[in-house]
C-alpha cells in the first residue's frame, strides 16, 4: 500500500488540475498527499489534499480502481505498482465502471460504512427511500453525466441521481440539508432526498458531506435551455413585423411593473412563456414559503433581519462594488464601442449606486425574516419538465464558505437572482445564443430593443405571480419601500459581481450586468 500511494501522490496533481470538477484552475499545485484510503469491494476512495503555492490547502474526494498486469485505460491516472516485484497497474477514475455505481448505490440501501485508517464513508437513506423496490438484485443500469461541472453525477436510468461531492467541507452540504427539509416538507418541486454520504474523520464532530442520492426527474433540459427556445420563438414572431416599431420598454422597476396586467396586444406578443414566467414565480414562493416553517428546528426558523445585517449587507456589497467599478476603469480603454457607452453611463451614476446601499444600511427597519433559500437561484438551476418546473441544485454560491451557503437571508436575493437571470436570456440574442438570432441579425437595433421589452415584462410576470402566493407570509416585507430596498440591493449585489466576472472571462458579455445597473439608476 506504501508504494501504491506514492505512486497515485507523483501522479495526482497533473490529473486533477485537468478536471473539471477541480475548482482551483487558477491555483499552482504545490503537492497531493493521500490523507486517508477507504477500501470498498473492487476499488479505493482516496481523500487527497491538495497543497498550494499561493493559498490554503483542499480535500477532494476521488473514487479510483486499478486495471492491473498490463492493462490500459483510457481515463488513466498514473502507474501504480504493489511493492518490490509486485503487480504494475494503471489507476483510473473508478465511476467509470459499472460494478462500483452499483456498490455505492447499495451502500445506500444498506447504510454500508467504508472504513480507512483516518476516518469512515458512511452511506445512509431516508424514510423516502424505503418506499423503493430492493436495489441489489437489479441495481438500475447507469452512467456517469458530462453535465456536472464541480460536482460529478451518476445517473441510474428514470429511477436515480447521486451526485458526489468531489470537494470535501466540514459540515452538513445545503443540497443534502436543504433536500431533506423539503422531502420531509412533501415540497414536490424538487427532487426528492433518498440518501446521502457523508465522509467522517476520527475525532472530529462535523462530518464531511460527500454525496446526494435524489429522485430523477424526466425533463427537457433546464430553465435556461428552455428560455433561449421560447426566446427564439418570441423574435421569430417580432422580427417577422417588417413595419412594427420596436416599443419602448417600460420605464418602470419590475416592483412597480408587477401591479399592472399587461395590455392584450403585449400578452400576446409575449407567447406561451408569459405564463411559464408566472408559474415560477409561483413554485418560487412555495419553496420559500416551505422553507420559512417556523417549526423547522433551529437551522431553518427564520429569524429577524436586523440593522446589523443590513449594514453587513452593504458593507459587503460596497466592497464587491468599488472593486468592479476599479476594473471597469481600468479596461474602459479597451472595450468596444458599445459597452463602453455603458461603462461610462455607469461609472457617471458611481455615486447614485452608493446612495442606494447607504439608503438599505441607514433603514430603521427592514420588516422581514431571514429565511433558508436557494442561495445561487438562476434559470440553470430549474429543470423544465414539459409542463412544470423542478428546483435543483441547493448548494448555493461553490466560491463561498460552506457556513455562508448555510446562512440564512432575505428571500429576494432567491428573486433578484431569477431577474438577473431573465435579463442574461434575453440579452444573449446579442450574443447569437438564442436559435435563429445570428450573429449578424443580433448587431441590429430591434434585437436589442425587443430584448429590454421581453426583460421587462417578463420580470414582472415572475414578480407579480410570486408576490400574489407569498405576499402574506411574514418573511416578506408588508412595506413595499422595505421589499424595494431589499430587492436593489441583492440586485445590485448581483450585477457587480457579473460585472468583475465578465470583466475576466467575456468582456463583451458586461454589457448586460452594466444594462441591469443603468436600469436600477438611470
Amino acid at each position: 500500500m506504501t508504494q501504491f500511494i506514492a505512486d497515485l501522490e507523483r501522479s495526482l496533481p497533473a490529473y486533477i488540475s485537468s478536471r473539471r470538477w477541480f475548482r482551483a484552475k487558477s491555483r499552482t499545485i504545490r503537492q497531493v498527499e493521500i490523507k486517508d484510503v477507504l477500501e470498498a469491494p473492487g476499488f479505493f476512495i482516496l481523500v487527497v489534499c491538495i497543497q498550494y503555492l499561493d493559498a490554503a490547502s483542499d480535500e477532494y474526494l476521488l473514487p479510483v480502481a486499478i486495471a492491473w498486469n498490463g492493462k490500459e485505460h483510457k481515463d488513466a491516472i498514473g502507474s501504480v505498482h504493489e511493492g518490490n516485484g509486485g503487480r504494475e497497474g494503471v489507476a483510473y477514475d473508478a465511476l467509470l465502471d459499472e460494478p462500483v455505481r452499483h456498490a455505492l448505490l447499495g451502500a445506500m440501501a444498506a447504510e454500508q460504512r467504508f472504513e480507512g485508517q483516518a476516518g469512515a464513508l458512511c452511506a445512509a437513506h431516508t424514510p423516502a427511500f424505503a418506499s423503493l423496490l430492493p436495489l441489489a438484485d437489479a441495481p438500475p443500469e447507469s452512467f456517469v453525466s458530462r453535465a456536472e461541472q464541480s460536482n460529478t453525477s451518476i445517473v441510474y436510468r428514470d429511477k436515480f441521481i447521486l451526485k458526489l461531492f468531489r470537494k470535501l467541507e466540514a459540515g452538513v452540504n445545503p443540497d443534502v440539508e436543504i433536500g431533506r427539509f423539503l422531502t420531509r416538507r412533501g415540497f414536490d418541486h424538487t427532487p426528492a432526498v433518498y440518501g446521502s454520504l457523508a465522509y467522517q474523520r476520527r475525532g472530529e464532530p462535523d462530518p464531511h458531506s460527500a454525496g446526494i442520492l435524489q429522485q430523477f426527474v424526466a425533463n427537457r433540459g433546464d430553465a435556461w435551455k428552455y428560455t433561449l427556445e421560447s426566446l427564439g420563438e418570441f423574435f421569430n414572431r417580432v422580427l417577422a413585423r417588417q413595419n412594427t416599431m420596436v416599443p419602448e420598454p417600460p420605464a418602470r422597476h419590475p416592483l412597480d411593473l408587477a401591479e399592472y396586467d399587461p395590455p392584450a396586444d403585449v400578452r400576446a406578443v409575449l407567447g406561451d412563456y408569459y405564463d411559464s414566467a408566472r408559474l415560477l414565480g409561483m413554485r418560487t414562493a412555495e419553496m420559500h414559503i416551505a422553507l420559512a416553517d417556523p417549526n423547522g428546528g433551529p437551522d431553518f426558523a427564520p429569524e429577524p433581519f436586523t440593522q446589523a445585517d443590513a449594514r453587513h449587507l452593504y458593507h459587503e456589497t460596497s466592497v464587491q462594488a468599488a472593486g468592479a467599478f476599479d476594473l471597469l476603469r481600468r479596461m474602459l480603454p479597451s472595450m468596444h464601442r458599445a459597452a463602453a457607452l455603458d461603462a461610462r453611463a455607469v461609472l457617471d451614476r458611481e455615486y447614485l449606486i452608493f446612495e442606494r446601499l447607504v439608503a438599505l444600511r441607514d433603514t430603521s427597519s427592514i420588516g422581514a425574516l431571514r429565511i433558508r433559500h436557494h442561495g445561487d437561484y438562476h434559470l440553470g438551476q430549474v429543470l423544465y419538465t414539459g409542463n412544470d418546473f423542478m428546483i435543483i441544485d441547493f448548494e448555493g454560491e461553490p466560491a463561498r464558505p460552506l457556513s455562508e451557503r448555510r446562512a440564512k437571508a432575505l428571500a429576494m436575493r432567491d428573486v433578484a437572482g431569477m431577474l438577473r437571470s431573465f435579463q442574461y436570456a434575453a440579452y444573449a440574442a446579442l450574443f447569437g445564443q438564442v436559435p435563429g438570432i445570428s450573429p449578424e441579425l443580433a448587431e441590429s437595433h430591434r434585437v436589442e430593443g425587443w430584448s429590454a421589452f421581453w426583460n421587462s415584462w417578463i420580470g414582472a410576470a415572475f414578480v407579480q405571480s410570486y408576490l400574489s402566493r407569498a405576499a402574506t407570509y411574514k418573511y416578506l416585507s408588508p412595506e413595499p419601500v422595505a421589499r424595494r430596498l431589499a430587492l436593489d440591493a441583492f440586485l445590485l449585489q448581483k450585477a457587480v459581481y457579473e460585472v468583475s466576472y465578465e470583466l475576466n472571462n467575456r468582456p463583451d458579455w458586461v454589457r448586460i450586468p452594466l444594462r441591469g445597473i443603468l436600469s436600477l439608476v438611470a
